[in-house]
Order: structure tokens, then C-alpha cells, then sequence
């Protein structure tokens, strides 16, 4: 089993991508985010697919709501 996804790779994306003024919320997203994709790795690595499936939707739902959050304030 590899870590491949398109909603890990959103997710990642959406961590980096650079901002021009950081809102207060974002660097907790961040962490968060960030201890997702953690937790994605390690169920890949342990080949937990069932894991990774619900991972995976987890990092859809996050990336979601941070596109709508940066939208909504004008920085994406």
C-alpha cells in the first residue's frame, strides 16, 4: 500500500500554499493538517486501508472547509 490520495495531496497543498496577511485561525489548521497527514502515513505504512479511507474523507472535509474559510476572506 502506498500514501497516495488526491485529498491528502489537496490537503498538502493547502498547507503551503502561501498567504499575503495570515489569519489567526491558520496556523492551528495547520497543525492539524499537518498531524492528518501524520496519522495517514503511519495507517498507510500499517496498511490499514479502512484507516486511510476514513482518513482520506477526513482530509476532503478539512481541505474543504479551509478553501471556503480562505475564499471567504479573500485570500484564495
Amino acid at each position: 500500500m502506498t500514501f497516495a490520495g488526491d485529498e491528502f495531496d489537496r490537503l498538502e497543498r493547502l498547507i503551503y500554499r502561501p498567504v499575503s496577511t495570515r489569519p489567526d485561525w491558520l496556523k492551528a489548521w495547520r497543525n492539524e493538517a499537518n498531524y492528518l497527514l501524520y496519522l495517514a502515513r503511519r495507517a498507510a505504512d500499517n496498511e490499514d486501508e479502512e484507516e486511510l479511507e476514513e482518513l482520506e474523507a477526513q482530509a476532503r472535509d478539512m481541505a474543504d472547509t479551509v478553501e471556503a474559510r480562505l475564499r471567504n476572506e479573500g485570500l484564495l
